[in-house]
């Protein structure tokens, strides 16, 4: 938490002293003054470089204010031009080279990122892309080398070191060599790097046609088979929406049917998890049509979007909604279910959701199958998890419209933290926020913010700015953070271009389990926790707390699987009794308004067993959302998934095309 707010802090400071190193140069040209411009210069240099370094979060307010990487060298070289006319004259020698070697450089530079861009275009046409099938065959070659390609408008930009170097040193010394010199040197090497990528960049032009590349996937795809397809689109394409997807991945892959995952938006095979089930992701519905997976009978739908018709219109597949989570939310319960064969719930009150919605769904669609998901979920055992009660504060996002608005964040987010912290016995807080929280409302965004800022300055005060407990635990989940990042690494970057699929997942799971138990290691166990990020994972927050807070979200449905303690926001004032029957998820559960009065009383349920008067509705709740225990959800899940499929051979009995070369008898 500290290291954020150092870093913006640095970069503030960073971005001023780049403004006033403009500023500077301005002046000095004004004033006729080598050595001060020759200082702001440098000045400007490194503070550009250290800016792009430590990632600060102030570039993009740069680029916003239009004074972004290449406006700021464009008018650092036209200052240059403004000094040589200043010192000498406009058309002297000094000021005709730098201009020429400017242009020469600029050229240069149009010519790399044009090639560059006409490389990444031609690779986007490709008709699909694909994690886990073999696909030698076609002779597809590797994109040009990462350090040609990453960040090459700032590497070719700084090319014009040498020549302002040159120019000033002129300036300086009245000698034309070090203007000269300072131009070849920036020119050789602009041209040198254009040299370098033009044989990579034909390499990777070499493209099979869409009837190639659709033929070879389509002779790959009936090797492995198909049975089920995971089917994901989405028209934001963000990591954050992704958590739909990756939930699922176990499950699938726990399934007797062969597996497939097919993703619509390329960007989102970036941010997909590892996992051995081969993935095509094909952007463009005609490519889509074409695939061939004859033995694909059911296919299963984490999302409502507009482009699931597109997998829709095959008649031979069963089509199944299974969703992201189940809650008392509209979107568990939406009538646009009504398109496909099946909707995949945890339990009855999934079924009810829908059963009062008229006319939207029969009850033969929907089959309970458990969470499969829930599986590393410790349960209660009536004392606290750890040395000191934790409170896990999960509120879900502000949603698309005000109208669907469930957080508590912007109400009351504040105010409960400021409880949680006033409260005279020592509670550890974590804080775990939906990932899309204030994606959408600045308030809610203003509201988050204000929330984490509370946390950080409990933790400076209790244990001074730097919280780290452990050096050495720190330094290990460094280590493990970049052992993950270097295996989810794929193609000519991979440091682990060998690796099966198989093995790359297995070895990145077991580096995330590592990283989920050193990270409570390596902060003292009474300090906060601001939880943004993939590690640790919501569950292990459901394993370290006693007592959850949240809102009416999927959150909530799955900590109920736990049998601990934990409050719901009553935000529109209801009486309790009507808000529990409108939201089933609060049957059992401790209720606090907008100023969080009821707070104490969940704390004291948590904190004193004796107190806890909600501890045979949540038992009596656990089985009504999520299912019975027995069998487990994945054998469910997995007897669902066998049972569709049969019904989907009996009404399209599996028909392979007949080869070429086949004989039949006169």
């Amino acid at each position: 938490m500290g290291s954020k707010r150092l870093r913006a802090a640095l970069g503030v400071a960073i971005t001023s002293g780049l403004i006033l190193s403009f500023l500077g140069m301005l002046v000095a040209v004004a004033l006729v003054s080598l050595p001060l411009f020759t200082g702001c210069a440098a000045l400007s240099y490194v503070a550009d470089l250290m800016l792009h370094n430590t990632e600060s979060p102030t570039l993009e307010k740069l680029r916003d204010s239009r004074f972004g990487l290449t406006m700021r060298f464009l008018i650092r070289q036209f200052l240059l031009l403004g000094l040589c006319g200043a010192v000498a004259d406009i058309e002297s020698f000094v000021a005709q080279m730098t201009t020429i070697g400017l242009l020469l450089l600029f050229i240069l530079q149009l010519a790399y990122g044009a090639l560059l861009k006409h490389v990444r275009k031609s690779r986007n046409e490709l008709p699909f892309t694909t994690r886990g099938l073999d696909l030698e065959a076609l002779g597809i070659r590797r994109m040009p080398h990462p350090f040609l390609m990453d960040k090459h408008v700032r590497k070719t930009l700084h090319l014009d070191i040498p020549l302002v170097a040159g120019a000033l040193a002129t300036i300086a010394t009245d000698d034309w060599r070090w203007v000269t010199y300072g131009m070849i040197i920036t020119v050789f090497l602009a041209y040198f790097s254009l040299l370098v990528l033009v044989p990579d960049a034909r390499n990777a032009l070499k493209l099979p046609t869409t009837d190639e590349a659709i033929d070879e996937l389509n002779h790959q795809l009936s090797a492995y088979r198909p049975q089920v397809a995971l089917y994901f689109t989405f028209a934001a394409i963000s990591k954050d929406f992704m958590y739909q997807v990756n939930m699922w991945l176990e499950a699938l892959e726990a399934l007797e049917l062969r597996p497939i995952i097919v993703l619509r938006e390329r960007a989102t095979l970036r941010y997909l998890d590892a996992t051995p089930v081969p993935v095509i992701c094909v952007p463009k519905a005609d490519n889509l049509a074409r695939i061939e997976m004859n033995e694909l009978r059911v296919a299963l739908y984490p999302g409502n979007a507009g482009k699931n018709v597109h997998m829709l219109q095959r008649a031979e597949v069963k089509h199944v909604f299974i969703g992201h989570g189940d809650s008392d939310k509209l979107a568990s319960s939406n009538r646009v279910s009504k398109v496909f064969d099946e909707i995949w719930v945890a339990g009855r009150a999934g079924r009810d959701r829908y059963e009062r919605i008229k006319h939207a769904v029969t009850p033969h669609q929907i089959v309970e199958v458990g969470r499969p998901q829930l599986a590393p979920l410790r349960p209660w055992t009536g004392k606290i998890a750890g040395k000191i009660p934790t409170v896990v504060y999960a509120p879900t996002w502000e949603g698309w419209t005000d109208d669907a608005c469930y957080t508590s964040v912007i109400p009351a987010g504040e105010k409960l933290i400021r409880a949680l912290l006033d409260d005279e016995r020592e509670i550890r807080i974590i804080y775990k926020p939906h990932p899309l929280t204030g994606s959408r409302s600045p308030e809610a965004a203003a509201a988050h913010r204000r929330v984490i800022a509370l946390l950080e300055e409990d933790n400076a005060r209790r244990f001074g700015r730097n919280i780290t407990d452990s050096k050495t635990a720190a330094k290990k989940l460094a280590r493990i953070d970049q052992r993950i990042a270097d295996l989810s690494e794929r193609g000519v970057r991979s440091k682990y271009p060998d690796l099966t699929e198989e093995e790359r997942t297995a070895r990145i799971r077991r580096s995330r389990n590592q990283a989920g138990a050193l990270y409570w290691s390596a902060i003292p166990d009474a300090a906060h926790h601001v939880v943004t990020e993939r590690i640790p994972a919501l569950y292990d927050c459901f394993n370290q707390s006693d007592l959850l807070i949240g809102d009416m979200s999927s959150v909530v449905s799955d900590f109920v699987a736990t049998r601990k303690p934990y409050a719901i926001f009553n935000l529109e004032g209801l009486p309790d009794q009507e808000f529990r029957n409108e939201q089933r998820t609060a049957y059992a559960s401790y209720l606090l308004d907008g100023d969080c009065n009821g707070l104490a009383e969940a704390l004291d349920a948590t904190l004193n067993p004796s107190l806890d008067v909600m501890a045979p509705y949540r038992e009596q709740l656990k089985e009504y959302l999520l299912g019975a225990e027995y069998p487990p959800s994945i054998v469910r899940f997995n007897a669902a998934a066998n049972d569709l499929y049969r019904r989907g051979i009996r009404d399209f009995p599996i028909e392979y095309p007949e080869p070429e070369d086949a004989h039949f008898p006169a």
